[in-house]
């Protein structure tokens, strides 16, 4: 059932798996197919939640207006070796785990898309280097990273506010 899912490589996230042992613990054993609606449910309330926050980090750097038109359904497909994927997209961004972090960095991504064919701008931008920045991860928190610098680059700041790096 999982593998229907999750497409990664790596090991579930700690929330994920606590997430995972509460639908256990609420309804017992499900179906498949009942999974992958829960999953892709949670994952869709996640990443409506992570648009606003990226939605109002727009808002406060730049003064434009985002909104999540492109990024109002869940799809499903049938991917040829694991079966039935629930996945979210917004633009080309996709995303298909109730993981928060993950789900924050894709949306950021898809929303810097929008931002760049909408607004014809580059959003985040380094305040040192002034080049754009990048969704990475560091201890299981989404960040704005700089590839420029004599260091190979420098994390800027979480893409959630109110994660303190």
């Amino acid at each position: 059932m999982l593998q229907a899912v999750w497409r990664q490589n790596d090991s579930l996230p700690e929330q994920v798996l606590a997430w995972m042992s509460e639908v256990y613990e609420e309804s017992g054993e499900i179906s498949g197919a009942e999974f992958c609606e829960l999953w892709t449910t949670r994952t869709f309330s996640l990443a409506r939640s992570a648009f606003e926050v990226i939605r109002k980090s727009v808002l406060d750097d730049t003064g434009k207006r985002i909104v999540g038109d492109e990024f109002s359904y869940v799809s499903y497909y049938r991917d040829p070796e694991s079966g039935p994927v629930g996945v979210v997209r917004f633009k080309s961004a996709e995303v298909s785990t109730p993981d928060w972090t993950e789900v924050l960095g894709v949306v950021a991504e898809g929303v810097q898309e929008f931002v760049m064919d909408y607004y014809g701008t580059v959003w985040p931008v380094c305040d040192r280097h002034s080049f754009g920045l990048h969704v990475d991860y560091l201890h299981e928190t989404a960040v704005w990273k700089c590839h420029a610098g004599p260091a190979g680059g420098h994390l800027v700041r979480a893409l959630d506010p109110s994660v303190r790096l």
